[in-house]
Order: C-alpha cells, then sequence, then structure tokens
C-alpha cells in the first residue's frame, strides 16, 4: 500500500504547516519558531520546509495538500487589525452598503493566489490543492486526536473561536471517519469576539494576550461583577434550542468595541477582566449542556480559540452531565493546519480507524544533533562566556540544579508543538518558594505581576496534588484544576495566587522519558514530585527552536544554567 501524505497549511494568524502520514500527525511546526516572529502570519514557507524536512520526503510524495479555511485574508490585513477591530455601530452599517459581488470576488482571487503560492513554492500540481472549512479542521484537529472515544461510540463535537470562514461557532455529532454538523453560529454572534476586544480594551494585544485577561479575572470581587454582566448579555444570549449563540439586539460583534468600551467606562480592570470571563464560563456551559440535552451524548470533544480558555474548560469538565471531555491542545488557529490533513486524510482513505492519530505527545518539532549543538557552542559571539560541561547524562544534572534551588533551561530532544512548553523548549525551577516567581520574572521572563506560573507533575504523583474523578489526564495544558494542600506546599509558585487552580502538565513517562526521569530524580532528592515548568522564551518572542536560540535567550537574559543536549551551560559568573 502506497503511503499517503497530506501536507496542511495555515496561512492566517500564528501560521504554521503540519504533515501527516497514514492518519498520523508526524510533524507540526509554528513559523513563529523559525522566522522568530510571535504569531507569525501569512504563508508559512519556512514551517512547510521544516515539516517536510522531519517527515523525510520531498513534494514528489505528496497525495494532497490541505490549506485550512476555504477563505484567509492577506496578512497585511491581519497585520494591521485596529482599522476593522475599533469600530461601532455606524461602521455595521456602512458595511452592510457594500455589494455581495465584492467580496465574492476577493474570495476567489484569493484562492486562486493561495493554490499558487504553494504550486510555485513546492512545485506541486494544483490539481492536488484542497481546502477544508474552518470550523471543520478545527473539530477534526480535536476530533481525530482524542483519547477518550472508542471507534465504534460517537462523540459531541464543538468548536468555538472569534471566527472562521463566515461562523463563530458549531455542533457536530463525530463517528468514525463521520462529522455530522448540527447547529452553527454565524460570525455575528462571536463569544470570542467579545473576549478579543476586551483584550484590546484594557491595552493589550488581540490574539495573544486573551491569557492575561483570564488570569486576572480570580482577583475580581463578584458583586461587582454582577452588576457589570449586563452589559455583555445585551450583546449575546443563546438561541431558543440552546445550540448557538444570537445577537440580543442589533449590534453585531464584530462592531462591538465602541460600546463595550462606553459601557465600560470607569469600571475597575480587574473588574472587566472578572466579568467577561464570567460570561464567557457562563456561556460555554449553558450551551454545552443543551448540546448534550439535544443529543443525548456525554463524551464531548472541543476545538477552537475560546477553547484555550483553561478555567473555563475546568467549569465544563465539572458539569455533570458530561462524561469525558477533550480539547485539542493549543486548539487556537495554530492547530487549523493539523485538522485540515486529518480530514482529508479521513476523507480520502476512507479509514474508520480514527485513534491512529491520537496524541500521546506533541514533540512534533525537529531535533537537533550533537554536532548541531556543538556549533552553536563554538560560536565566536559566545566564546568565553560561559563553562561547557559535555556529559552523558544532563538529565541527571538537570535534576541536581533544580534541587539546589537553581533556575534551568531545557533545550533537547524534539521540539514540542503548541503554544504551551512540554518540558523540551522549557524553563523549570522549584515551585516550593514564591520568591522564585520574581526571580524568573526580574531574570527572563518579565511577565505581568499577577500571572501565574504552571506545574508539571510526575504522573505517578499526580493524585497527591489535584483529583481528577472524570480522567482527563492534562497532558497538554488544556485545564485548570483545584490545587490540593500538598500542592500548594511544594507547588506553589505553580498555582494561582488568588483562587489556587493550576494548569497542570501531567508528565508520563512513555511521553517524555528524559523529562519525567528528570521529575523522579528531583524527587528523591527534595521529596517533590512537580516543579514549576514555564516556556523558554524572552517576553514577546516565540518560544526558543534551535540550540542558537535558547544560547541568545541565556545571552540576553538573567538565566544562568541551560541544559542543551548533550551539554550543561553556565555562566562563568554564576
Amino acid at each position: 500500500m502506497t503511503d499517503i501524505y497530506i501536507l496542511g497549511i495555515h496561512d492566517g494568524h500564528n501560521s504554521g504547516a503540519s504533515l501527516c502520514c497514514n492518519g498520523v500527525v508526524v510533524a507540526s511546526v509554528s513559523e513563529e519558531r523559525l522566522t522568530r516572529v510571535k504569531n507569525e502570519v501569512g504563508y508559512p514557507r519556512q514551517a512547510i520546509e521544516d515539516v517536510l524536512k522531519i517527515g523525510g520526503i520531498d513534494s514528489k510524495s505528496l497525495t494532497e495538500v490541505a490549506y485550512a479555511s476555504n477563505f484567509m485574508h492577506h496578512e497585511n490585513h491581519l497585520r494591521n487589525i485596529a482599522e476593522w477591530y475599533l469600530v461601532g455601530l455606524k461602521d455595521q452599517r456602512l458595511e452592510k452598503e457594500k455589494p455581495k459581488e465584492y467580496q465574492k470576488l476577493i474570495f476567489e482571487q484569493r484562492k486562486k493566489e493561495r493554490i499558487k503560492t504553494v504550486c510555485q513554492h513546492i512545485g506541486v500540481s494544483p490539481s492536488i490543492v484542497t481546502f477544508v472549512e474552518h470550523h471543520r479542521a478545527h473539530l477534526a484537529a480535536a476530533y481525530y486526536t482524542a483519547p477518550n472515544i472508542a471507534n465504534d461510540e460517537p462523540a459531541l463535537g464543538l468548536t468555538c473561536d472569534g471566527a472562521g470562514d463566515g461562523l463563530c461557532a458549531t455542533v457536530s455529532i463525530c463517528k468514525g471517519n463521520n462529522l455530522e454538523r448540527i447547529a452553527q453560529t454565524d460570525r455575528h454572534a462571536s463569544l470570542g469576539k467579545i473576549y478579543s476586544r476586551i483584550t484590546v480594551l484594557l491595552g493589550m494585544k488581540a490574539w495573544e494576550h486573551e491569557f492575561k485577561v483570564m488570569g486576572m479575572a480570580p482577583y475580581a470581587e463578584m458583586e461587582r461583577v454582577e452588576q457589570a454582566l449586563p452589559v455583555f448579555k445585551d450583546l449575546l444570549k443563546l438561541s431558543n434550542d440552546g445550540l448557538s449563540f444570537a445577537q440580543t439586539g442589533e449590534l453585531s460583534t464584530n462592531f462591538c468595541y465602541e460600546y463595550l468600551r462606553d459601557s465600560l467606562e470607569r469600571v475597575r480592570f480587574d473588574v472587566i477582566c472578572g466579568v467577561v470571563q464570567k460570561f464567557t464560563e457562563d456561556m460555554l456551559v449553558d450551551w454545552v449542556r443543551a448540546a448534550i440535552k439535544k443529543t443525548g451524548i456525554r463524551r464531548v470533544v472541543a476545538g477552537g480559540g475560546v477553547f484555550m480558555n483553561v478555567k473555563a474548560n475546568m467549569y465544563i469538565a465539572q458539569m455533570p452531565e458530561v462524561e469525558s471531555f477533550y480539547v485539542m491542545p493549543s486548539g487556537g488557529d495554530e492547530s487549523l493546519s493539523i485538522g485540515a490533513c486529518l480530514d482529508r486524510y479521513y476523507q480520502i482513505s476512507n479509514d474508520n480507524d480514527r485513534r491512529k492519530g491520537v496524541f500521546s505527545h506533541l514533540y512534533l518539532g525537529r531535533s537537533f544533533s550533537k554536532k548541531d549543538e556543538e556549533t552553536a557552542l563554538n560560536d565566536k559571539s559566545i566564546k568565553g562566556k560561559y563553562d561547557i560541561i559535555e556529559t552523558d547524562d544532563a538529565d541527571a544534572m538537570t535534576a541536581d540544579i533544580l534541587s539546589q534551588g537553581h533556575i534551568v533551561a531545557r533545550c533537547s530532544g524534539p521540539m514540542e508543538w503548541g503554544a504551551r512548553a512540554l518540558g523540551n523548549r522549557s524553563i523549570l525551577v522549584n515551585g516550593s518558594d514564591l520568591r522564585n516567581i520574581e526571580i524568573l520574572n526580574s531574570a527572563i521572563k518579565m511577565r505581568d505581576f499577577w500571572m501565574p506560573f504552571a506545574p508539571a507533575i510526575r504522573e505517578e504523583d499526580a493524585s497527591d496534588y489535584y483529583d481528577d474523578p472524570k480522567r482527563l489526564e492534562p497532558l497538554f495544558m488544556t485545564f485548570a484544576l483545584p490545587a490540593k494542600q500538598k500542592a500548594r506546599d511544594h507547588i506553589i509558585a505553580g498555582t494561582h495566587p488568588r483562587d489556587h487552580t493550576m494548569r497542570v502538565q501531567l508528565v508520563r513517562k512513555t511521553s517524555n522519558p528524559g523529562y519525567h526521569r528528570i521529575l523522579s530524580l528531583f524527587k528523591d532528592k527534595t521529596g517533590m514530585g512537580g516543579f514549576v515548568n514555564t516556556s523558554f522564551n524572552l517576553h514577546g518572542e516565540p518560544v526558543v527552536y534551535s540550540p542558537a536560540d535558547a544560547l541568545r535567550v541565556m545571552g540576553l537574559s538573567g538565566l544562568n544554567h541551560l541544559a542543551l543536549g548533550h551539554f550543561i551551560v553556565r555562566k562563568k559568573q554564576a
């Protein structure tokens, strides 16, 4: 049997490429990791070349090339959002006057441009280039990678985001290789757009800093939050059957910025964060409850940027109606290329074994050899700055450094895909001392003072630190979970200081043996089964990819220790 290779491409915000072979994702890389521009937009030229290299094939081996989204704006439109973000009802009424023929013309023009771009880049025929609708790609990414669904049972599939291909939310029944959509929400009634407009209103970046709003929300007084809720309820509600979202009045969420600005003037910033978070949680919980009641299906899978909200995911998982819940790891638009290639595989192969794509890990980027590491270490710009120790057991030395109270970065093995570092491109620190938060921030991360860090916890010790009655098994940091007292003793720096929840990474030996061993050795030395894990990057930059990236961040920050594959690198003054 000839292998079926499909290249998935997302050429919008946070662009990237993925390669699947016979339904298994073998590589996925975000363009930002290569261009070093956070949340890169546009055609992911370097990521495409990278995933083909990781997969060990050239374009002649491709069965199909699948673009995610039938329509995608030009990158200039996505880079300059102010002109279409900071708008109101007057702009909405003017928008309606534009002829539909103009929109159709732009759609066809962009489709031709996108086909031409990939054909010229990698030399494929236009006949193998196809397109997967935006929300179908989100759903396929979640459904075909979910571990909680057997082949012969249905799943309730949900997507929710800002918008894509004219929609912002869908409800589907998934079974085998069939995704049957039963409800959808027009982009004008978008829960995600409300959240992103609030992010901008608070002086932060849309599509990037929403997690900061979520992090501030627990500090708000609930009485004040309740008083402000009508501002949001006057924008959005559930439909009569509860399966979709609907505008409360004339105002579209595409044009709600001016309304939110005027309505929330002189409301405290923490209350604004608290109320948009509460509104989002309530709407999602009610929506999920209605979908389960309608379908009778209690095993849920979900994708789309709104499901990056780990606190909302926690409340959904706690619902008695929900039997199991899987959220696509890093389920924003960076996951679209994964969904596109998986959807096309199951459409053209008629393969009913949906479980071959289930994620056991997310280490889908490139690994670097000892020679690569040596090349980076021999660069003249760093000569004489570091003590460099070659070792056959960098993991044991990493555990030693951590147990002595030092911060250590790790750049080892294949890079993890997605927004969350999972140990191979991470900064690690003993989480039992709250002072380490300030040390991390001042030396390297420069995070906002209210933002919590997250813990990595060994699978064998998980029950000591949190309860998991629904067997969420949070391998990919997609859920917040209430911290037990032992977590607050051992990993206090990895819990939210206000509500004592934590965004856990469960570390399984079979998923990452080296990282799991560091945790095991750390426990042997300290008695603690977890530590703080944060992404290895400077504030405002993407997570590092290569050894050269890692050494650059080390040089520009207060980071003193680096585990670089076969080497331990230490600043001389340390």
